[in-house]
């Protein structure tokens, strides 16, 4: 009875088309990733290390 019910169910459609919306999306990521040269992202590599970037907030500045 069970199986029935949940093979005729119109709801089993969505994690399907989820599925397929992840995917879509997933490709669309690897593929802007993929086809960007290394000398693109030369740029942005050093930034977490870069010294002219402002300095964090210290405690004694923080309100909580």
């Amino acid at each position: 009875m069970h199986r029935e019910l949940l093979s005729q169910s119109p709801l089993l459609i969505l994690p399907i088309v989820a599925m397929f919306v992840f995917i879509a999306v997933f490709i669309a990521v690897l593929v802007r990733t993929m086809s960007k040269r290394a000398s693109d992202y030369d740029a942005i590599a050093g930034s977490p290390l870069c010294e002219s970037m402002p300095e964090p907030l210290s405690q004694e500045t923080h309100h909580e």
